[in-house]
């Protein structure tokens, strides 16, 4: 893999988003917005408990690496479809897999500026500060970063297959599974159905695992283990799920309709 061509791909992209306002909306904006609506939200709630509402910004801020990262991978693919640059892109001595890694690098940029941004704001107006979670951070931040890039792969697979009909799945995904994610509640206030379900998520032993060492001082390795064993399983699966349907595309001659 060719680091120079992977940097070219990533200085495009922020070029881009410097230059067109929905691609900035996207990066800071929007994840600011949410954080100064939840954060009324977390306030009126800390006037019931000021742990609970510690657990709700914490879960709100962790919850934006993942999306912003699994959204920015497909977003930023969305946009060359739309752009009908992807024959482009191939056609040029750039691989796939570093196209897509300087996608990844890309979104991870994308997010710890947005991070930034919502950990002044959450520090300033709410008084409510991520250090709370220690070094472990980094471990949390890790976990989500893995399973958001798999998420965001994985939407690639499905545009190459079926088009950019489906693009919408890339903003679709993230918030279909967060429901069962355990962000702002327990899995334990799940039915009993879903809280077996779950727990084959990644993202479940995440939230636990922060509210636990919110609660206690004390970081949770056993939740943290299951998680990075869930993402490296996941990971594998859409890796080889990408190839199939990337092979798959070429064999159909349909790479070129995107």
């Amino acid at each position: 893999m060719n680091l120079t061509r992977v940097y070219g791909i990533m200085l495009r992209h922020i070029f881009l988003t410097i230059h067109q306002l929905e691609r900035f909306a996207d990066m800071f904006l929007f994840p600011v917005f949410g954080l100064v609506l939840w954060g009324f939200l977390a306030n009126y709630v800390q006037i019931q408990s000021s742990q609970l509402a510690a657990f709700f910004m914490g879960g709100l801020i962790l919850w934006v690496i993942f999306e912003r990262v699994s959204t920015a991978v497909g977003v930023d693919f969305m946009f060359d479809v739309w752009e009908r640059n992807i024959m482009n892109i191939l056609a040029s001595p750039i691989t796939l897999l570093e196209y897509i890694s300087g996608l990844v690098v890309v979104s991870i940029v994308k997010v710890l500026v947005s991070l930034s941004a919502m950990l002044i704001i959450a520090a300033i107006f709410y008084n409510f500060s991520i250090g709370a979670l220690g070094i472990w951070l980094v471990l949390f931040w890790f976990n989500l970063v893995l399973f958001a890039v798999s998420l965001g792969i994985f939407s690639i697979a499905l545009v190459l297959r079926w088009g950019h009909t489906i693009g919408p799945l890339t903003w679709i995904l993230p918030f279909a599974i967060q429901p069962f994610s355990g962000v702002f509640y327990p899995v334990s206030v799940l039915p009993e159905l879903a809280q077996r379900i779950v727990w084959f998520l990644p993202l479940p032993h995440v939230f636990e695992g922060m509210r636990h060492t919110m609660s206690t001082g004390k970081f949770d390795f056993g939740e943290f283990l299951v998680g990075f064993g869930l993402n490296l399983v996941y990971f594998v699966l859409v890796v080889l799920f990408f190839a199939y349907m990337f092979d798959l595309v070429k064999k159909k001659g349909t790479l070129v309709k995107l």
